[in-house]
């Protein structure tokens, strides 16, 4: 179901009580923020998260959301085209050029280190740029994700971090599957067992870092 389709848009207009209602329902629930839908690293990766969330990560309550900044159109072209919802199990993918959740989330720590760009400062490139549906009036949120499990606690945040000023872009680089997947059952686990856990977060492995990697699963450590 994309953004299209929701009749609630708590999400823009109060993203706090959004977030609080969205992720006190599932058992796991994992909010990817990517870039737009021109983005060939966006759809690599989405696909590839989607994969595994049909084939694992579904059979434990998770529920899946991707937001952009691009906005509601670029949402709903990433979703169609990508068939994100149709054939990735993705439960909601969402877009908002306001930007309205990830304030919230920078704002209340609990992204603390989004990055917020303009296309230009990212380098992304003119054909790129003129694949764009949204023009990012607000600035192009980069990539992160969080994850909540045991009905709302933290177990998982994730922002790609780069030095606009040094030239650094921060296009290729995504958390790896198995291990964001492997710290946040083990957190879940340590919930239903009466445990407190801190959220994994920092350096993790990367995948997707390279063109040739957009066709295997290649990764690096950061």
């Amino acid at each position: 179901m994309t953004e299209s389709a929701q009749d609630d848009k708590k999400y823009v207009t109060d993203p706090e009580k959004w977030l609080d209602e969205t992720v006190h329902g599932p058992d796991l629930c994992c909010i990817v923020i990517f870039r737009g839908s021109w983005c060939k690293y966006d759809h690599y990766y989405l696909k590839k998260l989607g994969t595994h969330h049909k084939n694992i990560m579904k059979k434990e309550n998770v529920k899946l959301i991707a937001w952009t900044s691009e906005g509601p159109e670029a949402a709903k072209k990433a979703d169609e085209e990508w068939a994100l919802t149709k054939e990735h199990s993705y439960d909601l993918v969402l877009g908002d050029e306001t930007n309205a959740l990830a304030n919230y989330l920078k704002e209340d720590m609990i992204l603390e280190d989004l990055v917020v760009t303009t296309p230009d400062d990212a380098k992304v490139s003119a054909e790129e740029q003129k694949a764009m549906v949204g023009t990012y009036p607000n600035g192009m949120v980069n990539p992160a994700m969080v994850w909540y499990a045991h009905h709302g606690n933290l177990v998982l945040n994730w922002t790609s971090k780069f030095d606009v000023e040094k030239g650094e872009t921060g296009e290729k680089g995504r958390p790896d599957i198995d291990q964001v997947w492997e710290q946040v059952v083990k957190r879940k686990h340590a919930l239903d067992h009466g445990n407190a856990v801190m959220p994994a977060h920092g350096d993790m492995k990367l995948c997707a870092v390279s063109d040739a990697e957009l066709q295997t699963a290649g990764c690096i450590i950061s």
